[in-house]
């Protein structure tokens, strides 16, 4: 189980045995006070003397953490523990994904839930909704019940529904953290049959599959996004959210599914444009990038009124390490300047920054309604932008 044991190599000693002794499971003989690697090393020759319910239950919780234990997971985790200085000071993801998973379960939870919502942000199975800013949610639990009664009746499924709502941070259009709420609304979905074995005989066993789905609300900006499978179904619970919660009788505005792709400005190719748009030039002046194996990111900036293009400063500077033809890096973030031809006589040039964030963000939002539209206009025309509905 190539999972189980690197969730066991990248623990400490000390990590290994309370997650043992916190499961419950034997694993004598094991010389606790010994370095990391001789531990592992005899707790992984002890795995396969295991019961194979014990062998399970370990896969199980390894699979968990070590999902946890990557940019996302520790990104989401960092944004619910309580122990926030014993969470930072622990050495790598799997390590303080571990200790999460052990010490604080619920928030554990909690940022798988995190995940969930972030993973399928602006994806297919993605909706967005607006409402008008700085409405209070109503977490009273007669709104909470009325909800979930309302949830119970929409869909057809089983009678049992249960939410869990928690509070938590989220990237805004422009890469900042702002504070939402989180909604996961758990529903017993219709009686399913698998097949198991009992004994040498094989029996039908029912099962009822619950179905999850996440809703999280920005109440600064009035942003209410809901991740279900179904179309219909997120419509739905966006519909039941602004009543009941919301205490909204009007419906909330769909956003636009959007897709941004950075990778296009890894080439060196022209960012053209319009001369009836009155656009003198367009550059792009800076990229924050993600090296692919997780060790690091590297920033590059170069100033509008540089002579010099953004690729032929990273091929003078990093020459063959240059980062944007490595292949070893992914782009995160970038900024576009467009800047315009004076108008009526003006001697001032205006300029127009776009900032995009992968994957979702992009500061045009809170622009006027013409920079808006051209802005959108050629992060199309650049293949930097989908609009899928």
């Amino acid at each position: 189980m190539p999972i189980v044991r690197n969730f066991i190599r990248h623990a400490s000693p000390a990590r290994l045995r309370e997650y043992f002794a916190h499961k419950k499971i034997a694993v004598s003989g094991v010389d606790w006070s010994q370095d990391q690697a001789q531990v592992a090393k005899n707790v992984i020759q002890l795995v396969d003397h295991l019961s194979k319910a014990d062998q399970a239950r370990l896969r199980i919780d390894a699979e968990r953490v070590c999902h946890m234990a990557d940019e996302v997971g520790q990104a989401a985790l960092l944004s619910v523990v309580k122990d926030q200085a014993t969470y930072t000071s622990l050495q790598n993801g799997i390590e303080r994904s571990h200790w999460a998973y052990v010490n604080e379960p619920q928030s554990f939870r909690h940022a798988e839930d995190i995940r969930y919502a972030d993973q399928y942000r602006h994806g297919q199975n993605w909706s967005g909704y607006q409402v008008d800013e700085g409405i209070a949610l109503a977490t009273d639990p007669v709104s909470l019940a009325t909800f979930k009664d309302k949830i119970k009746s929409l869909f057809g499924l089983g009678d049992k529904v249960k939410l869990e709502l928690f509070e938590r941070t989220m990237p805004d259009d422009e890469g900042n953290d702002i504070d939402v709420v989180q909604l996961m609304v758990y529903q017993e979905g219709l009686p399913d049959s698998y097949l198991e074995f009992e004994g040498e005989d094989i029996v039908s066993r029912i099962r009822r599959p619950v179905s999850e789905h996440a809703i999280t609300y920005a109440p600064d900006t009035g942003v209410i996004e809901v991740v279900a499978a179904r179309r219909e179904r997120r419509d739905t619970i966006a519909k039941a959210f602004t009543e009941d919660l919301l205490n909204q009788q009007v419906e909330a505005d769909r956003i636009p599914l959007r897709r941004y792709d950075l990778t296009p400005l890894l080439q060196n190719q022209p960012l053209d444009w319009d001369v009836e748009d009155g656009i003198e030039s367009v550059q792009l002046v800076m990229m924050k990038l993600k090296d692919l194996a997780g060790d690091g990111r590297v920033q590059m900036e170069v100033p509008a009124k540089r002579s010099i293009g953004f690729h032929d400063y990273a091929q003078e500077y990093f020459g063959e390490h240059n980062p944007l033809t490595s292949g070893n890096f992914t782009p995160t973030q970038a900024q576009i300047s467009i800047r315009f031809h004076p108008e009526n006589g003006s001697s001032r040039h205006k300029v127009l920054p776009v900032k995009i964030t992968m994957p979702n963000g992009c500061d045009l939002r809170s622009r006027t309604d013409r920079e808006r539209l051209i802005g959108e206009k050629y992060l199309k025309r650049w293949a930097l932008l989908e609009e899928v509905a």
